[in-house]
């Protein structure tokens, strides 16, 4: 039974930004990491041109020019409202719906009996073009693997759709997959196992359960069982929550003033705690890290500092506050700083979430409102809406320079797309 469908948007950062410019369709459009250094996606008229992801862009300044490439800043408040949208279309399908990333969502089609399911992928596909602009690739098939298999297999057959429904379609899409693009092995595993003689995927899974298991650990081997059709990836498992969340950022120009260094890091940690509850978790621990320069001697320097919180937190204004404590007590006058960070760890679900002897619930409950009041109004009307004042975004000097960013056409009044007569 084909169980699981994985929506993938095709090129996702490029797509958002030919959404509101018909007049890049057909035309080579990148776009580029903080502070336009590095390309982070591509169109497949760049992907043609042989362009890597994550290249730098002055490695590729020639092509780009020869090419007439379009560079765009990364526009993340756009790309994560376009996200938000597609989610909202895709609860009207079922509200069984993990959101993998901000490209990819996994449904689970059980509670959608007599279901064809090439017939309602080829609709879902033809509701996101039609109603949000996106054009997206949908995997059907038994096991959550096996549909990222099948939405790869979707890019370049047919129209966008592939469905796992039999074990010829199943071999046949798995001999067509590289073992580079495989879910869970990527490129560092792949050329130790394709100088084994293993070059596609279906190799892989016909191999001896002797020889998989040692190649691989348990997670591996799990990934073969889903492979061969077996599911072992629960849905909405809590294990695909992150154990580390970071938010940093290369600076438009090297700062020194504390004030400013400070507007950074509040700003990190505010983004850090939106995450943490965004995947239903609280966190123990913090690091704050510091990329310096000396004045005197210009040789670099890595400066960094832990903290375990008195109690697991969610809350922006305790982890926010706690930041800016260790900030000021790694910071160096002597130094200018090209990058800061925040880091959470020791991170549990909220499920697991224990009070110290002195917290006083009713506290802990009124936090945790504010917040999701918090959250609701930035998700509903853009991100920044409600802002810690120790941010200090109005003056936020250090910000990395988007040279290139489009307007956030769907969340700020000031940027809506303008129609001229």
């Amino acid at each position: 039974m084909s169980r699981y469908a994985l929506i993938d948007c095709n090129n996702f950062f490029v797509s958002c930004e030919r959404v509101f410019r018909p007049d890049l369709a057909d035309v080579p459009v990148a776009v580029l990491s903080n502070n336009d250094g590095c390309i982070v996606a591509r169109s497949n008229e760049v992907k043609a041109l042989g362009i890597a992801m994550g290249i730098p862009l002055f490695k590729v300044k020639d092509i780009v020019n020869a090419h007439n490439v379009r560079l765009f800043s990364a526009n993340f408040e756009l790309y994560g409202d376009i996200s938000g949208r597609i989610i909202s279309l895709l609860r009207g399908e079922t509200p069984l719906i993990e959101a993998y990333s901000i490209d990819e969502n996994f449904l689970d089609l059980s509670q959608l009996p007599n279901l064809d399911k090439l017939k309602w992928a080829r609709r879902v596909r033809r509701r996101i073009l039609t109603e949000i602009g996106i054009p997206v690739s949908v995997g059907v098939a038994p096991t959550k693997t096996l549909a990222k298999v099948a939405s790869t297999y979707a890019k370049t057959h047919g129209d966008g759709a592939a469905v796992i429904d039999s074990e010829h379609s199943r071999r046949e899409m798995l001999g067509e997959l590289p073992i580079e693009d495989v879910w869970g092995i990527g490129r560092r595993i792949a050329p130790k196992l394709q100088d084994m003689g293993v070059s596609n995927t279906l190799q892989l899974v016909d191999a001896s359960d002797q020889w998989l298991a040692r190649q691989f650990n348990v997670t591996g081997l799990r990934m073969i069982d889903e492979l061969r059709g077996q599911p072992r990836l629960p849905f909405g498992d809590k294990s695909t929550q992150r154990k580390t969340i970071m938010r940093s950022r290369s600076f438009g120009h090297k700062i020194r003033s504390i004030s400013q260094l400070e507007g950074a890091v509040a700003t990190f940690a505010a983004q850090a705690a939106a995450k943490l509850r965004a995947q239903e978790s609280v966190c123990r621990e913090l690091r704050v890290i510091l990329h310096a320069v000396d004045g005197a001697t210009k040789k670099k320097h890595f400066i960094s500092k832990t903290i375990q919180l008195p109690e697991s937190t969610g809350n922006t204004g305790v982890i926010l506050s706690a930041a800016i404590d260790v900030l000021g007590q790694i910071y160096d006058d002597a130094y200018s700083y090209r990058k800061a960070g925040v880091v959470l760890s020791s991170i549990v679900d909220v499920a697991d979430w224990q009070l110290s002897m002195f917290s006083r619930p009713s506290s802990r409950e009124r936090g945790v409102r504010l917040m999701n009041t918090v959250d609701a109004i930035n998700r509903r009307f853009g991100s920044g809406t409600v802002w810690h004042a120790r941010e200090a975004r109005a003056h936020a000097q250090w910000r990395s320079k988007r040279e290139r960013q489009s307007p956030r056409y769907t969340t700020r009044f000031s940027e809506l797309p303008k129609l001229h007569r």
